[in-house]
């Protein structure tokens, strides 16, 4: 209230005896994100880091802490932000060492620009796709989309190349572990997908609907549900309300990208795309159809020589 500087008396720690936390950046559903140095190399990263405190209060924090850490180090798309290792420290507190991108999160992109231009929407949700295709086919669902957990990187060869983060709300499918306790919610209510809210079992197609969610709301610059006004009805809306195509508030949205979106939103999971690696195949169909961005460039095929010398074409030309 008097607007005082708080001390993060983290900053200076060494974290592994070879990370020097340099500076505090956020923090995600779990933990605090430092920017961090380590030692001898110069190189920065990101570390995630749970104090004792917090890790000694809540059992179900540890144990979705440790979650994300084995979550993070399986995946290698590089839509996803690069995880280098997770561990605990003596005095208690857990760390996650990861990649520190240097992407602005989409949640900035929105506040600055409005809404997108479709085609750069889906190049984005293609994205997503690559990274949560890999997670769901481990049987991992990430719950927790939104524009705040992903950035958007600059490379000359790709001008909104993404970058997924925060899979601390995960849930790895095979492993029936409670960790919510009845009656509390996890992850962001605006992309929350029905079933989640009605407290059924979910799978990859509840990251489904929050995809849709997202992508409508980029395009438009409104939620799909945007006349629902309080929590509430917002809820119910989710629930009951099926919302209008993205073209009618955006008339430059072709018929097949509403279609997409609306198979996205579907109240019933199992009229949605059954994973993330589905719905990239649909929206590559319709950017095969486009011409390549500014800097965007043809990947060649690569070619194999067989013990006969015959050359054969081992990938078709795509986009890259």
């Amino acid at each position: 209230m008097c607007a005082a500087t708080l001390e993060d008396k983290n900053i200076g720690r060494v974290i592994a005896n070879r990370y020097i936390l340099r500076e505090r950046i956020g923090s995600g559903s779990l933990g605090v994100v430092y920017r961090a140095e380590q030692m001898g190399m110069k190189r920065k990263l990101a570390i995630k880091l749970l104090a004792a405190g917090d890790a000694t209060r809540d059992p179900r924090t540890v144990e979705r802490f440790r979650r994300e850490g084995e979550v993070l180090c399986q995946l290698r798309s590089p839509h996803t932000v690069t995880t280098y290792e997770y561990n605990d420290e003596p005095d208690g507190s857990l760390y996650i060492a990861m990649e520190l991108s240097p992407g602005r999160s989409l949640a900035e992109v929105i506040r600055d620009e409005g809404p997108l231009h479709w085609a750069r929407v889906l190049r984005i949700l293609d994205g997503l796709c690559d990274s949560l295709g890999e997670a769901h086919a481990l049987g991992v669902v990430h719950r927790d989309l939104k524009p705040e957990n992903i950035l958007l990187e600059s490379r000359p060869a790709n001008h909104a190349f993404v970058k997924l983060l925060d899979f601390g709300l995960a849930k790895i499918l095979p492993i029936a572990l409670q960790l919510s306790p009845p009656g509390q919610m996890v992850g962001s209510i605006e992309y929350t997908s029905p079933e989640q809210l009605l407290r059924h079992p979910i799978d990859a197609r509840s990251d489904i609907y929050s995809l849709g969610v997202l992508g409508y709301k980029l395009m438009t610059g409104h939620h799909p549900l945007h006349e629902a006004r309080t929590f509430g009805d917002l809820v119910a809306a989710h629930i009951h309300r099926v919302p209008p195509l993205a073209s009618t508030l955006d008339p430059s949205v072709p018929t097949d990208v509403d279609m997409i979106l609306a198979r996205c939103l579907d109240k019933e999971p199992e009229r949605r795309y059954p994973d993330a690696s589905a719905l990239r195949g649909t929206i590559g169909v319709v950017l095969a159809e486009l011409a390549p961005e500014a800097g965007e460039t043809i990947r060649e095929p690569e070619i194999e020589l067989t013990s006969s010398d015959d050359i054969e074409i081992a990938d078709p030309p795509r986009r890259r």
